[in-house]
């Protein structure tokens, strides 16, 4: 697996990834063009052996200083359980880190990647059971430090 920042090309193709993982609960297509030119340096690939785009993580600032976000890690399941969720987060937490003492994120309670959350040092702060809308619950987890 490969991972490199993200560029222009590639959105068709992230967008592809964003609806195979999560359905018709999507972020829109335009979303990521407009990330792409917000948070350039936040915004991470994962390529598969065949050079095709397999996942990726995103960050983004908050308000609040020093405190950043990650708003979506997605990976196709065929990629799934050889590690590179793993690294693609480290990649994005690593591009993170300079800028922020706190990064949060949000996780479905059924999620596997809320194990991985919580291996690479993030911690339950909270629970909202309609945090997306009804049906919608998700963890709030935070790593913190530098």
């Amino acid at each position: 697996m490969k991972l490199r920042p993200a560029q222009r090309a590639d959105l068709a193709a992230i967008f592809a990834v964003e609806q195979a993982v999560f359905g018709s609960h999507v972020y829109p297509d335009f979303f990521f063009r407009q990330a792409l030119d917000l948070w350039p340096g936040w915004f991470w690939l994962a390529e598969d052996e065949a050079g095709q785009i397999a996942g990726y993580a995103l960050g983004a600032p908050s308000q609040q200083p020093d405190e950043l976000w990650l708003l979506s890690l997605a990976l196709l399941p065929s990629c799934r359980g050889q590690g590179a969720g793993k690294a693609l987060m480290q990649a994005a937490l690593a591009a993170m880190r300079p800028q922020a003492n706190t990064i949060r994120l949000t996780v479905d309670p059924a999620n596997p990647a809320a194990e991985l959350y919580r291996r690479l040092g993030f911690v339950e702060t909270g629970r909202e059971a309609d945090y997306f809308g009804p049906g919608e619950a998700r963890l709030v987890m935070q790593w913190q430090g530098r």
